[in-house]
């Protein structure tokens, strides 16, 4: 008895260590330098990003480990170094966080939310059954509708798809039925969601005659066969499974219909294999979920906001703006409060972004330009953001923090390719002589068209430019190489190299 109550202390201590040894891995430090540190954490989130949505595990060598974690160090040294240097000063890098902060919680949170979507909500499909009747006379063709409708609803599943196969006026269709693809429900909006919306309100199994406003030359005859939900990982399956049906209703059709328009229609549901299809279909649908997912998450914090923005006027580019429009007092949104956000106070955070991080304005167009871009690709939605939550609550989560430090050694980046720039080179005609000579049976030549095993050299002019740039490059790589490796020794980086070991992420 005492024996099973240590095991089961044991088996409990176990449990409650498993994800104290994981946080703990997660914060090991496996590089430092003077003032700071990169930890595991950091590291696995820069090797997750860099696989874009590629979810099959990867296998990272510990040279490639090495090189992210010197990488995320050097930035931050980078950052580091230039205030010291007073080439970026403390306040710069407050602005930056104020104007990005909510805007980057977000883009995580989005980012987050759709990722687990993907793991844990399916799919929702509904399976149409349609016929269409086409025609000049728009009252003609609703009456034949509403007629085909009420005959349709009279028969039986099979006698259905004989009459759907002699009277719609959808060639492509006749040997399957009428049937369609799976429309997904909860994916992005499709162009026949009025369409969608209508069959909802009536019972599953019968038709109705449909047609969209003021487009009755084509009319609807249309139900609901059913509703399915399937998880991610089913898809392909699914889809095969419908191809499959659609094989077999078309080879049956093609057995009475031989001639040309019904072989090309019957052709495209019997040609190739269904699993292909299946996939093309799989892949294109799981874009709409993703698509679906992010854009009905993002009105209903959207929505929760109480922010109302005011339609603005469309501009195609700099030279469309009219400046003009734009009043100090001009309302570009509204709060639940009735506070109005005006182009004074877009004018105030613009003016307030570092002055490294913005060019010189010719015209006000231009600038003006600018801030219309700003303010619709990165202080709405931060305002947007600041009124929820669930946003608010990613702060913590490594994906923000390091975005948001991207964001501050971009002032670093910009002083350092300033200071790039700045190096005096010196190329002289010589050198690029030297080079021409070395590379003119190479870099500097073309495949002979009479015989492929001989290069004809480019003329000299006709490349000097491009030598002089190369040798440019190449002594500004120089620098950079110079400026890393005194910042490394500067800051006395050290990479745990004796705790990385090739690991599967």
């Amino acid at each position: 008895m005492i024996r099973n109550k240590l095991i089961h202390r044991v088996i409990l201590l176990g449990f409650i260590l498993l994800p104290l040894i994981n946080c703990s891995k997660d914060t090991e430090i496996l590089a430092t330098f003077d003032g700071g540190t990169v930890t595991r954490r950091e590291m696995n989130f820069v090797i997750e990003a860099s696989k874009r949505g590629n979810t099959e595990p990867q296998p990272i060598s510990a040279d490639i480990q090495g090189k992210i974690l010197e990488s995320i160090a050097l930035e931050k040294i980078l950052l580091k170094d230039a205030i010291a240097a007073k080439k970026v000063s403390e306040a710069d890098v407050a602005k930056i966080e104020s104007l990005v902060k909510d805007f980057l919680k977000l883009n995580v949170y989005m980012r987050e939310y759709v990722k687990n979507g993907l793991k844990s909500k399916p799919l929702e499909f509904i399976n149409l059954q349609l016929a269409l009747v086409r025609g000049e006379d728009e009252s003609e063709n609703l009456k034949k509708a509403q007629e085909l409708a009420d005959r349709l609803n009279t028969l039986s599943d099979k006698e259905v798809a004989v009459e759907i196969s002699k009277a719609t006026d959808d060639m492509t269709r006749k040997p399957i039925g009428g049937k369609l693809e799976p429309f997904c429900t909860n994916c992005a909006e499709t162009p026949l969601e009025d369409i969608l919306n209508e069959v909802r309100i009536v019972k599953e199994g019968k038709f109705i005659a449909y047609a969209k406003q003021g487009e009755g030359r084509i009319v609807y005859v249309v139900r609901s066969l059913g509703k399915e939900k399937v998880h991610p990982e089913r898809l392909r399956q699914y889809f095969t499974s419908i191809f499959d049906s659609f094989r077999t209703e078309a080879i049956e059709y093609g057995k009475t219909h031989e001639d040309a328009e019904a072989k090309a229609s019957i052709a495209y549901f019997t040609e190739g294999e269904s699993f292909d299809k299946a996939n093309q279909f799989a892949s294109h649908t799981m874009k709409e979920y993703e698509q679906g997912l992010y854009q009905k998450e993002l009105k209903k914090i959207t929505e929760e906001s109480g922010i109302t923005v005011a339609n603005l006027p469309r501009f195609t580019g700099p030279d469309d703006v009219d400046p003009k429009i734009f009043t100090p007092e001009y309302s570009l949104f509204s709060n639940k409060e009735g506070k109005s956000y005006t182009w004074k106070d877009l004018n105030a955070d613009f003016d307030a972004i570092p002055s490294q991080l913005k060019q010189e304005y010719k015209t006000e167009k231009a600038k003006t330009w600018d801030m219309l871009n700003l303010f619709q690709s990165t202080i709405l939605q931060g305002k947007i953001a600041e009124t929820s939550k669930r946003v608010q609550n990613v702060e913590n989560e490594i994906g923000y923090l390091m975005q948001l430090d991207k964001m501050k050694v971009s002032l670093a980046l910009k002083s350092l390719q300033d200071e790039i720039k700045s190096i005096p080179v010196n190329v002289t005609e010589a050198q690029m002589r030297d080079a021409y000579e070395a590379g003119k049976l190479y870099a500097y030549s073309d495949q002979d068209p009479k015989n492929p095993q001989n290069r004809i050299p480019k003329p000299y002019v006709a490349v000097r430019e491009r030598i002089k740039s190369e040798m440019e490059g190449t002594q500004r790589n120089s620098f950079i190489e110079q400026k890393v490796s005194g910042l490394k020794t500067t800051y006395n980086l050290v990479i745990a190299n004796d705790r990385l070991k090739e690991v599967t992420l």
